[in-house]
């Protein structure tokens, strides 16, 4: 008689056409179990399940949303997560484009002759990104608030909350890239099952419990053939609710694998594909650990390296060695010996069991405690020792097992006590596409950590790794690793003798908004602070592609690079910017310049010291002092902002705007401003270096010494200051003023004097008793109370103990010399006697300062 089940079959998910929720569809099927164990479903009826979410907004953290839902809806599998966060972010999106809608229609508008002036990618910006102005500020100023320029390259991941069409590209390119790899490691599993069930005729439910009594037979081929019978059996998920409720089944299985394991690597790799497709479903996990097969598949895997390893020793054969010979020989260079047919047997065998079984246990490590687990039980190591294997399948769980371990720093610890990145370097490049950039993601996790990324810079990385930065596919993570290796500054200077910089440029000139890139101009950014670099990257008409398309598109990343290229001390990049000056300051000017644009625009031109620049036309055409000044007041605008006008404010300054300087009350502006910034050691470097160029040209000196006289005593203030760089400057400073002006240099050692001997002059201006009783000798250990000095002249007491001085061995004066008692001291023979008179100044004065 057949029996009748319902059972549930899962179908594709979408996002609800209209609501917030996803939709998954499946399929209750009425499945009839026939006589001779097959099925025949018998009915149809398609169902589908709303999924709906509260809230979407743009702080959701979707991928772990997306986890939630997987665990607690049933019908989507694990391996539909990148499907389900993709699913998410457009429900994500069309809620913000439906609040986008909804907004005013004078929202939208804009007045045409604004369009008609804005910039390239200015005018596409959103109107948020531009700041307002305050009230009597000329155009163009960034209010107080406004959007803050990144510090560091911006992601381009969001616009407006929500990911760019690039991002969103990125995004779902790395979910497929997921569910490819995860197919490709589900097919190769199923490809190793049909090797093994080819040993084996096929299995059948209703002979459940003949198998099971294999289990019990003494000759280990019967026992075999039982477990390829039940693995059969396992491989249809159908059958898991009668196999999973067997009362003995799993348990069976895990005594003969703990006690029979050893004798046989078939019996092995059936009983771990048993529990690798358990493994599968989360849900399950609870009974794989109950039975501690964990533990036992560790174990075998121990085993079987030690075999390995002890096989290489004896004979001295390693598996990628029988490997080159399998290969040579179906190439038909060589033939194998029946030796090497054998052990290209058993190492096949022995690839089959460890896919299987770290398969099994990459599954288990979703639970972060099982993962500890492993951890402790050299997980690490034996992953590791994988990379010495030729199996392409095995290679790629390895490494992608590996990447999912080296987010920890002990795993790091123990990958690189395990030399992973030399073991990794023969993979870079290799063919297999697939398995190179499993290896090239396994690196990038790896370079976060110092001594690793040394490991790959020494093992030639950076060649091998510049080499695929033409590669569309490898691109985004080649990038991230050079950029990783770029932040160290003694390995800027290697990029110079390769290709990279090239290939960046041409990148760099081929994106059409470098936000979609953030690793390219990140890359830049590092590369263009080593000079030798910055000069490569301006060689030839380089330099003046690259600013024209930086006025074109307004990209402020682009300018972000540019910026770092004006920063070198060398005046030959300088001076190419010379031709783009006054369009630099037009587009400062610009009144639709975001504030990020504003900040690199106003960095360039704080570095672009050209001595034969003409910089008094410019300020007197552009009204720039003028606009610099609305600028420079405290609380105007933002810290980044104000502090590349103080460095431009000090570039400006020469003989022919010293004058306008005066004119425009920039001089005692600054210094209110430096008594305001006097806890950040940036602003007052650079105020101190303006007032530097100030006190080089006559009207400026005049201006900061008569109108702010305190500026001197606060520069004497700074010769203290713990900053290097600050008490540098604040000497030169000084220094000029003591050159120019005879009096304020008399004042000025006076105040060096007591600035470096403070301690001292406090010291010596106490009252002659506070002095005594404060600066006194110390007593040995006891006090001036516990002293009795009345006495017979012989002696004294301290506390209860009397004390008497023998001076039968001291002569007279002390040293056997002749004293008389009427003698008051010993003088030198040099001493003339004379004391003289001193004038208090004078001692100043002569003080060598």
């Amino acid at each position: 008689m057949s029996e009748t089940k319902k059972k549930i079959k899962p179908g594709h998910i979408e996002a609800h056409p209209e609501e917030l929720a996803i939709i998954v569809h499946y399929e209750v099927q009425e499945v009839s179990t026939l006589p001779d164990g097959s099925q025949k479903v018998i009915s149809k009826e398609p169902g589908e399940k709303k999924i709906s979410v509260k809230s979407l907004s743009d702080k959701t953290n979707v991928p772990l949303l997306a986890t939630e839902i997987i665990e607690k809806c049933k019908l989507i599998h694990p391996s539909k997560a990148g499907q389900v966060e993709e699913l998410l972010y457009q429900l994500q999106n069309r809620g913000k484009d439906g609040a986008a809608k909804a907004a005013p229609a004078a929202a939208k508008a804009a007045p045409a002759s604004a369009k008609a002036s804005a910039p390239t990618a200015a005018a596409a910006a959103p109107p948020p990104s531009t700041p307002q102005k305050p009230a009597g500020a000329p155009p163009g100023t960034p209010q107080k608030g406004a959007q803050k320029p990144p510090s560091t390259p911006s992601t381009g991941a969001t616009l407006n909350g929500k990911p760019t069409a690039k991002a969103q590209s990125r995004l779902d390119a790395e979910a497929e890239e997921r569910s490819e790899l995860q197919q490709r490691r589900q097919a190769q599993a199923m490809q190793i099952f049909k090797m093994q069930q080819k040993q084996y005729e096929p299995a059948y439910m209703n002979k459940l419990d003949t198998y099971i009594e294999g289990l019990y037979e003494e000759e280990m081929n019967l026992k075999v053939r039982a477990t390829g019978m039940i693995a059969q059996l396992f491989r249809n998920t159908e059958n898991f609710e009668t196999l999973l409720s067997h009362e003995t089944l799993l348990q069976t299985l895990s005594r003969v694998l703990r006690e029979d394991g050893k004798r046989s690597i078939d019996l092995c790799t059936n009983i771990v594909s048993v529990f690798f497709s358990v493994s599968n479903f989360t849900q399950f996990h609870g009974l794989i650990m109950q039975n501690q097969v964990g533990a036992l598949t560790m174990d075998l895997i121990d085993l079987e390296i030690k075999r390995t390893e002890h096989r290489a020793a004896e004979e001295g054969i390693s598996p990628a060695m029988v490997a080159q010979k399998a290969l040579e020989a179906s190439q038909g260079q060589v033939t194998l010996s029946d030796r090497e047919k054998k052990l290209l047997a058993l190492i096949q065998k022995q690839d089959r069991l460890l896919y299987i079984a770290f398969y099994m246990l990459l599954n288990l490590s979703e639970d972060i405690e099982v993962e500890r687990k492993m951890k402790k039980k050299n997980i690490v190591v034996y992953l590791v020792k994988m990379l010495e294997r030729s199996n392409v399948e095995l290679l790629i769980l390895a490494t992608t097992f590996l990447k999912k371990l080296s987010i920890y720093k002990e795993n790091k610890e123990t990958m690189s006590g395990c030399k992973i990145v030399e073991k990794l370097m023969k993979f870079v490049p290799v063919l297999n596409d697939v398995l190179l950039m499993s290896v090239l993601r396994l690196l990038h996790n790896l370079s976060f950590d110092n001594a690793l990324r040394d490991d790959m810079v020494k093992h030639g990385l950076i060649p091998k790794a510049v080499e695929l930065m033409s590669v569309p596919r490898f691109q985004p993570v080649v990038l991230g690793l050079l950029y990783h290796i770029s932040m160290e500054d003694k390995y800027k200077s290697l990029f110079t003798f390769t290709d990279c910089l090239n290939r960046m440029y041409d990148m760099l000139m081929r994106v059409q908004d470098l936000r979609n890139t953030p690793e390219l101009i990140a890359l830049a950014v590092n590369l263009t602070q080593n000079p030798r670099n910055a000069e490569t990257l301006c060689e030839g008409d380089r330099f003046d592609k690259m600013i024209r398309r930086a006025f074109q598109t307004c990209d402020e990343l682009m300018f972000k690079v540019l910026r770092n290229l004006s920063q070198q001390d060398g005046l030959a990049i300088k001076r190419r910017f010379g031709p783009y000056v006054e369009q630099l300051v037009t587009l400062l000017r610009a009144p639709d310049i975001t504030a990020e644009l504003f900040v690199e625009v106003l960095g360039c031109l704080a570095n672009l010291y050209i001595p034969e620049f003409d910089f008094l036309g410019l300020v007197r055409k552009h009204d720039l002092l003028t606009f610099l000044a609305t600028y420079a007041q405290p609380g105007a605008v933002d810290d980044d902002i104000l502090l590349e006008v103080v460095m431009f404010v000090g570039v400006l300054c020469n003989e022919g705007t010293a004058p306008l300087i005066c004119q425009s009350g920039l001089v005692s502006t600054l210094f209110t401003l430096m008594g305001d910034k006097k806890e950040d050691d940036e602003f007052v470097l650079q105020i101190a270096f303006t007032f530097h160029k100030f006190l080089l040209h006559d009207e400026t000196r005049t201006m900061l010494l008569t109108n702010t006289q305190q500026v001197v005593f606060y520069l004497v203030d700074l010769l203290q200051d713990k900053n290097k760089e600050v008490r540098r400057v604040a000497d030169q400073c000084l220094d000029i003023i003591m050159d120019t002006d005879e009096e304020w240099a008399v004042r000025i050692r006076n105040l060096k004097f007591e600035s470096f001997n403070q301690e001292w002059l406090d010291v010596v201006s106490q009252p002659p008793d506070q002095m005594a009783t404060q600066h006194a000798r110390p007593r040995h250990g006891y006090d001036d109370a516990e002293v009795d000095y009345s006495g017979d002249g012989y002696g004294y007491q301290i506390s209860d103990q009397r004390l008497v001085a023998d001076f039968d061995d001291i002569g007279p004066n002390g040293g056997g010399a002749a004293w008389g008692p009427n003698d008051e001291g010993i003088m030198h023979p040099n001493y003339d006697g004379y004391e003289g008179t001193y004038d208090e100044e004078e001692l100043r004065r002569g003080y060598p300062m």
